[in-house]
């Protein structure tokens, strides 16, 4: 009788150890799952936060470009000026460069299967509309200023004159990032 008890009382102490690691486990692993989770929203705030600070950015260069450069044309200091918009343009080129580095990380943090609190899933549903403007503004800004060298180099061509300047060349074009069927920002 004596062994049938010590067997019970051993038997029921090992379920309980297993079970205590179960339930352990089983705990620690939801503990691991909301900090990567948070984690996640943290990251996605910040990159957000990141993103948003080379929009302004952008949207400043762009102001400035705009004005100096693309909508305000004099034929006579286009060629003198040409080295030094193109580095304005490569710079804002760069820009987007960044951008687009940016997007690429939230998209990787923003799966649509995940659920967040509503300020989370406001800027994962947010930033694919704000980079396609930033795109198709930057491809329609390099379109007008390659437009004003066209037309620069007609009239070069019919004074007979060999100041010509080349296009600027990048290799983006119009996109429908966020798959809408609309280009936003597209001019």
């Amino acid at each position: 009788m004596d062994f049938r008890k010590l067997s019970f009382t051993l038997m029921t102490l090992s379920f309980i150890f297993i079970m205590a690691g179960a339930v352990s486990t089983f705990v620690m692993g939801l503990q691991n799952d909301r900090n990567e989770f948070y984690k996640k929203i943290n990251d996605i705030d910040n990159s957000f936060e990141s993103f948003s600070t080379n929009v302004s950015a952008f949207g400043n260069i762009r102001d400035d470009l705009y004005s100096a450069v693309i909508s305000n044309t004099h034929y006579e200091n286009m060629f003198q000026d040409d080295v030094h918009v193109k580095n304005k343009l490569s710079n804002y080129e760069h820009l987007v460069d960044e951008l687009t580095r940016n997007v690429n990380y939230l998209t990787t943090l923003c799966n649509d299967n995940d659920y967040f609190r509503d300020g989370v899933s406001d800027k994962c549903a947010k930033y694919k509309s704000i980079y396609e403007q930033v795109v198709n503004f930057f491809v329609s800004d390099i379109n007008a200023y390659n437009n004003n060298i066209l037309k620069y180099n007609e009239y070069q061509k019919a004074l007979k004159k060999s100041y010509f300047i080349d296009f600027y060349q990048t290799d983006k074009d119009y996109v429908d990032y966020n798959n809408d069927s609309v280009y936003e920002g597209k001019g």
